[in-house]
């Protein structure tokens, strides 16, 4: 009985790292190396339009926290 137990316990550790080492498999199938397909390039006169039209402003990320006049203290 205690050699059975062994053999099993052995038996589900091996399993799932025998089973990392096969190939195949539904994720890879149909994914090859598209080394011919260029990436989009970003094109600078549009990224350069678009930050042109974010505003200026200044955001205070304290407001909440100081008092809005700083000569009265909120003791």
């Amino acid at each position: 009985m205690r050699a059975l137990t062994i053999v099993a316990v052995m038996l589900a550790l091996v399993v799932p790292a025998y089973s990392q080492g096969m190939p195949g498999g539904k994720k890879h199938r149909g994914q090859e190396q598209k080394a011919g397909e260029p990436k989009p390039k970003a094109d600078d006169k549009a990224y350069n339009a678009a930050l042109s039209r974010i505003p200026n402003q200044k955001y205070d990320p304290w407001q909440i926290v100081r008092p809005s006049s700083p000569g009265n203290p909120a003791r």
